[in-house]
């Protein structure tokens, strides 16, 4: 009376093969109903699997527009112009008439003609407005995600920029401006610099807080709230004076003095989510803060040191000269521009930290930063190449 059933003799092949399919398809079912009871024992019995997808499709949306504005940080924006105003996407190419809302990337070169001025925007809130007859290359934009710090350098070949660091620029963040005679290191929020070629003279203007004004030799120049100084090529920084009132004047622009809103909380948030996530963002490469997209920081480090080798090389061939532009490398006479370029890619600002010219010109110094993470800061000799533990003067 207990006896099962006998099933059913297959008549067919097609009967044994939807018996074998309903087979398949009862022990996916058993194990998928065992797989979903282990699942709910690691949950709150309140918690249903469906929320947790859709709490993981909200971190997913969350995560990619963080990585949106910090791809943004790679760029400026062209956000008004007058007159003749061209760009170029490098120093030796064409250029093409600018338009408003134009992104420029590193080593873009903006060109005003005479009468015409233009303003670049950046995504912190700061910003820059060019003089008319300007030459400004924007030489790198950075962003790190790990240290929610950013990194711009800028070169001005000839002409005049006002600038204003906005409040959410970062406070290990930093901002060079680089000219044929000088380097102004910003920590203020609005400041000016010019470069005359006749003169071969920079000038450095500070409104609000401080700049450190460098040349090629001597000792920087601290410039203070209202001061100024100049230098010219070749020339440590002149004492800092203060500004003629017609001078402060010029600083009275729209766009420098508009107030700056404060930071959406969202961004602050997502950021914040992708800073948390940076290995498993990094690893991936997904976004341009991505130290693992293009290179490793192993790799950044290695390139440093080779270019460094390859400076070495150079110099050998050459007499030292007694100062080099950190910037251009146009004093190394056997470097031409197009590998000078390439050199400095390879550093931290595409630029070098520092050269100095020792023992009366029968040795050299050279001070440089890695493109990567801990902006490893590395010394050249004659002797040969050794990375250098931090110290607040080399900073």
């Amino acid at each position: 009376m207990f006896r099962q059933p006998k099933k059913k003799k297959p008549e067919s092949e097609d009967d044994l093969l939807m018996d074998a399919l309903a087979e398949v398809a009862g022990e996916v079912e058993k194990r998928e109903k065992m797989r979903r009871r282990r699942y709910k024992r690691l949950l709150p019995a309140w918690v249903d699997s469906r929320l947790l997808w859709v709490l993981g499709a909200i971190l997913v949306v969350i995560v990619a527009d963080g990585v949106r504005r910090e791809n943004q940080e790679f760029e400026a924006t062209l956000t008004q112009m007058q007159g003749s105003v061209t760009v170029s996407p490098g120093e030796f190419l064409p250029g093409a008439p600018a338009v408003v809302n134009q992104k420029l990337a590193d080593g873009s070169v903006v060109r005003t003609g005479p009468g015409a001025w233009a303003a670049l925007e950046f995504p912190d809130g700061s910003s820059t407005t060019l003089d008319q007859n300007t030459e400004f290359v924007v030489r790198a934009l950075e962003y790190n995600r790990s240290g929610r710090w950013r990194s711009r350098a800028f070169l001005l070949r000839v002409g005049r920029v006002w600038s204003r660091v906005g409040p959410y620029f970062g406070e290990k963040s930093q901002m060079k401006v680089y000219t044929p005679s000088a380097v102004a290191a910003v920590r203020g929020t609005q400041y000016a610099v010019s470069y005359d070629p006749q003169r071969r003279r920079t000038t450095v203007q500070c409104n609000e807080g401080y700049v450190t004004s460098e040349g090629f030799v001597g000792q920087p120049t601290w410039v203070g709230q209202g001061g100024q100084t100049y230098v010219d090529y070749g020339a440590p920084p002149a004492p800092a004076a203060w500004m003629a009132p017609e001078e402060k004047a010029t600083f009275a622009q729209a766009l420098l003095t508009k107030p700056i809103p404060p930071e959406l909380w969202l961004k602050t948030f997502e950021l914040t989510v992708t800073q948390l996530l940076d290995a498993p963002l990094s690893i991936l490469g997904i976004g341009k803060s991505s130290w693992a997209r293009g290179a490793a920081d192993l790799a950044r480090r290695a390139a440093c040191m080779e270019q460094l080798r390859r400076l070495q090389q150079l110099l050998e061939d050459v007499r030292y000269p007694a100062f080099v532009n950190p910037a251009t490398l146009e004093e190394i006479t056997s470097l031409n521009a197009d590998e000078a370029r390439r050199i400095l890619t390879a550093f931290q600002g595409d630029a070098l930290v520092r050269y100095e010219c020792l023992k009366g010109g029968q040795s050299y110094r050279i001070l440089a930063r890695a493109r990567a993470k801990k902006q490893t800061l590395f010394e050249l000799t004659p002797t040969g190449v050794r990375a250098l533990p931090e110290s607040p003067t080399e900073k």
